[in-house]
Order: C-alpha cells, then structure tokens, then sequence
C-alpha cells in the first residue's frame, strides 16, 4: 500500500495515541496513512508500533512554512495559569492563538493571537459536521435500495440485473446497534494502523446491511438472478482524498479487518479477518515475541484480491490485535459480498461473484430511479453519524460530507459541498476571510483563526438543535478521542466537549508538530458556559526523530487537556 494515502487520510491518528498511556489499552492497524492495528496494549506497545506510521505521515507531509499565525494583532489577555502552561519548553517555542467567550453575552474573555489563522488539524470537522447537519438536517436517513432491470418471472427467475444504488450511508447497517443508534468506540478500526495496539472492532456484523437487503430481495420472490450485480455509484463523481476514496457505498468502511491472536513467544499467533468474502484471501506469517515488544504487523497486496500479512505481535498483546487493509475497488468489493450475501438468503447469480463493478451496465440514473426496488436499507438517524465523525475523528466520514451536502442541493463535486460549506459557514456569522478549508477532515491546507471557530461554535447554541452537536463531541475524561486526557476524576471530567485536532508535519524542513488544536465548550465552575479554541502551531521535534515527535503529540495531548481544565476552574483572564 502506498503509505502516503494512508498517512494523509489519518491526522487525528495522534490524538488517540495518547491513550497509550492507559495500560491494556488496545492495539490496532488500520488503513488510513498513519492508522495501526488493534489490540489492547501497554503504552510501551502502542508507542512504538505508531513510529512506522509517522514516518509516512512525514514522508507525505506538506512543509509548513507559512508564518502567518505568528503575525497575531490585537491584544493579548491570557490568564496566568494559561500563559505559565504555554510558556515552559517545548510549547514555548511554538506560535499559540486562543479565544474564550462567554456563550451568554458573548464577552472574550481570553485572547491570543485570535485573528491570526492556524492549521486547523482535525477540528476542521466541526465545520464540515455543523454544515452537513444544517443541510441534511440532524434526522436524515440514508436509503440505499436495490431495484431491477427486467421482469421477474412465476418461479422467480430475473430476467434483468440486480441494482444496489449507493446513498452515501457511511456504515450501512455494519455499526447498527440493537437500540438503533451507532456503535462508536473510543479508539475506531479505521485508525487501527496509525497507533498500533490501540483499536477494537464493534461487536455489530460489518454485513449486517448487506445481509438484510439480500433477505428483501428474496423476500422478494427472487430466486435466480439470469442477469448481473451492478453497484451504482454515481451520486456524485468520483474523487479521492489524501489517496482514499470518497465513495457513495462503503461496506465496513472499505477495510478487511485483520485479527492477530498471539501465542507464546516464539510460536506462530492466529491470524483472522472479517468481513469473510471470496474477494480477498488473506496469507499471513505473524509470529509471537516476549511480552513488552513492539509490533511489526503490516498489511499489503502483491496481486489483486489476496493480503498479505507480515510481522510479529507481543505475547502480551490483547486478542484481537487489529490491523486492516484498505479495499482498493470499493465497487467490486460491494459487489461481492452483495452476491455472496444473495447467495446465504437462497438467490443465486448467473454472473460470477468476482470481478470488476460491470457499471458500463447501468442505464440512465433517471432509468435507475424509476425501476422496481426489491429492497430498501435505511439507517439510523444522521445525529448518529455525526456523533461517530466528531467522537472518534472519522476522517472518510467527514470527506463524505461535502459531496452528500451537493448532491442534496442537487450538484456533483467535492468542490461543491466545500461552497456550500463556506456558505453555511459565512451565514454562521464567521468572516470567510478567517478561514481556508480544502477539505472536511482537517489536512495540512486547512486553517482557521481562533475567533472564527469560536464565531462558529457561539452560532451553534443558539440553534435549536444544539443538543444534537453538543453531543456529537467528545467529552473530556469519559469517551472518544478525550477520553484519557485527563483523569476521570479531574474536576473537570465531563464537564468540557471539545475536538481535537492534530497533524505532525515538517516545518522550515525539520519535522515538527505542526498543530495541536482543541476546540468545543466549557461548562465552567462558575455556572458559565464558554466557547472556547486553542491552537498550538509548528513545535520543532529537536531530534528529528519520529518517536520524539510521537511522544511530543501525546504531551501536546495532555497539555491542551490540562489547558482547557484550567479554564473550567479559572475562564477569565
């Protein structure tokens, strides 16, 4: 796999590795450029097998030399607790902007640098979750029907070909819990590679909504497809971003998952995958070493439809160490399982289950719209979804976003939802010349000022769906990517929803933290509520050394928790 396509889909991969810390904590390979494979872990573990992550971030990494956040006008006002916690080594050496307000009256109450613009790491995802609910609307539900060509006959024989129609539904039915929400873990499979030992996988089937459209369609009546298979993924056109495709059908997040159970040192560990499909065979030769090693597990392909797995896990790794591969045709792979899925409900297919999307079959979409539909899966409400983008940093769900926004507003492109995005944002109340967004996950292009996200964040209480982005976001010391930043029983637990947002990067050509972001709301102790977003740019790892900069990510972590928790104790300067 080329490592810059998985480095440039995981930003926020360092904001989870700060959970390391935590003993038997889970490790993880995933497919997103700096995303590792899952299994609980000591922090040892996870840290180490993160470095072969960040060294392809870095190699992928823009050069961020732009000044502009240290040119900061207007006036300082920071409290003594913040100033002492941005002034000592190594956090001095970078350029800082923050902004508190008071969400009642609006008043700042802390200030730097806030008009200057900073890269925006992951917190670029609440302007693209905030947009997208403001668009869609917080219950919108994806619908993603099968129809058919032809006619079907007495016996249940189709004369025509099967048709699943993508709707951009990010986890179609494979996170579907039994109480209709979304299964969001803290540490998700689509990070598992960029800090390994860190991820679990969610206990739902990741066919779950492939099987039950297959159950429709023999509900149906259908029993024999004469015809083929095709998968429809025109609701908007293609694109890729940092190298991952942005696609309307995703199953399992377009990722095999690879499970890696060790055994005594020395002997071979287990090795399992999900989802099993005839698409892809798995080769594996993973062995077991002492307990407190690192792991070496990678995933790639050397011919089409078969992985290879290769590495060692430590003996006292949790089972299942996670690990997963990128699916490199979505299409086809949908396709498959689709056909597989058929197949286990009693439909056979006269075309074989393997093979290319043979989309060159689909007639006009308007054709498409108005043939018989022989199933229908719809999902949870869209708060779910937001809830898992913002919660655990979901970098292709967030790149969903703009093109499901244009294709509501009945356009095509990425370029499309990123205006109307900017449009969404402009009638928020935030200056357009505050912020420079190229995409919804939160990559090195992307900047905002302090003030602009604060701008934002104030607009969204006074919605009348607030509650539903409030809750969307991680709360500090309980769950998502805050929840180990601070101790659970800090004062502060509980009381602080925020986005993180990180990004190692080389700046002025050595490599550096290029930012470290956190921003959301304060339920502070003195009754208040406060809007609130810190950025800390370009911190220089003086070793230049790929474990120095993960270790200087998880101190960064920590260092924003333990701002932000004193703004809960003390907001005003």
């Amino acid at each position: 796999m080329d490592p810059c396509r998985r480095a440039a889909a995981t930003p926020e991969a360092f904001d989870r590795a700060r959970k390391s810390n935590r003993k038997e904590r889970m490790s993880s390979n995933s497919p997103s450029g700096i995303r590792a494979p899952r299994v609980r872990r000591r922090a040892a573990l996870a840290l180490a097998a993160s470095m072969t992550a960040a060294v392809a971030m870095t190699a992928c990494s823009h050069d961020s030399t732009d000044d502009s956040a240290s040119a900061a006008p207007g006036a300082t006002r920071v409290s003594a607790g913040l100033q002492k916690l941005m002034s000592t080594a190594p956090w001095s050496s970078g350029q800082w902007g923050l902004q508190v307000a008071d969400l009642r009256t609006g008043k700042v109450v802390q200030s730097k640098s806030a008009d200057s613009q900073f890269m925006t790491g992951s917190t670029a995802k609440t302007f693209a979750v905030s947009a997208a609910l403001d668009v869609l609307g917080d219950d919108h539900r994806f619908r993603t029907p099968v129809v058919h060509s032809g006619t079907v006959s007495a016996d249940g024989r189709l004369s025509g070909d099967l048709i699943m129609v993508g709707s951009g539904d990010l986890a179609l039915g494979g996170r579907t819990t039994a109480s209709g929400g979304l299964d969001v873990p803290d540490f998700d499979h689509y990070d598992a590679n960029a800090v390994p030992g860190m991820a679990t996988v969610t206990e739902e089937d990741p066919l779950a909504g492939v099987d039950e459209l297959a159950r429709q369609v023999a509900a149906s009546g259908i029993r024999h497809v004469d015809g083929d298979v095709v998968i429809d993924n025109r609701l908007w056109d293609p694109v890729s971003i940092g190298g991952v495709p942005i696609t309307p059908t995703i199953v399992n997040d377009n990722l095999i998952d690879v499970l890696v159970t060790p055994g005594a040192p020395g002997e071979p560990a287990k090795v399992d995958w999900r989802p099993k499909t005839a698409a892809f065979g798995v080769d594996a030769q993973v062995t077991t070493t002492p307990a407190g090693s690192k792991p070496t597990v990678t995933t790639e392909s050397v011919s089409p439809g078969h992985i290879r797995v290769r590495g060692s896990v430590p003996a006292d790794a949790k089972a299942p160490f996670v690990t997963t591969y990128q699916v490199p045709d979505p299409a086809a792979f949908a396709r498959t399982v689709l056909i597989e899925a058929l197949a286990r409900n009693g439909v056979s297919v006269s075309a074989p289950a393997l093979g290319a999307n043979p989309d060159s079959k689909l007639p006009a979409s308007a054709e498409v719209n108005s043939m018989p539909v022989s199933a229908t899966y719809t999902s949870p409400p869209f708060k779910e979804y937001a809830k898992l983008i913002n919660k655990v940093s979901h970098n292709l769900g967030a790149n969903l976003l703009p093109p499901l926004m244009a294709a509501h507003n009945g356009q095509r492109t990425y370029a499309d939802g990123m205006r109307i995005e900017k449009e969404f944002l402009t009638r928020a109340g935030v200056d357009p010349q505050a912020v420079s967004l190229v995409d919804a996950q939160g990559l090195p292009g992307d900047k905002a000022t302090p003030s602009a996200q604060v701008a934002l964040l104030r607009h969204l209480a006074r919605q009348d769906d607030f509650d539903v982005f409030y809750d969307s976001m991680p709360s500090m010391g309980v769950d998502g990517s805050l929840a180990d930043v601070i101790g659970r029983t800090d004062p502060a637990a509980g009381h602080i929803r925020a986005k993180t947002g990180t990004l190692v990067s080389s700046y002025q050509g050595k490599l550096a933290l290029g930012t470290k972001a956190l921003a959301g709301y304060i339920d502070a102790k003195d009754g208040h509520r406060y809007a609130f977003a810190m950025y800390v740019n370009n911190i220089p790892v003086p070793s230049g050394s790929v474990s120095d900069a993960i270790d200087l990510a998880l101190k960064a972590n920590r260092q924003l928790g333990a701002m932000a928790a004193a703004v809960y104790e003390s907001p005003k300067a």
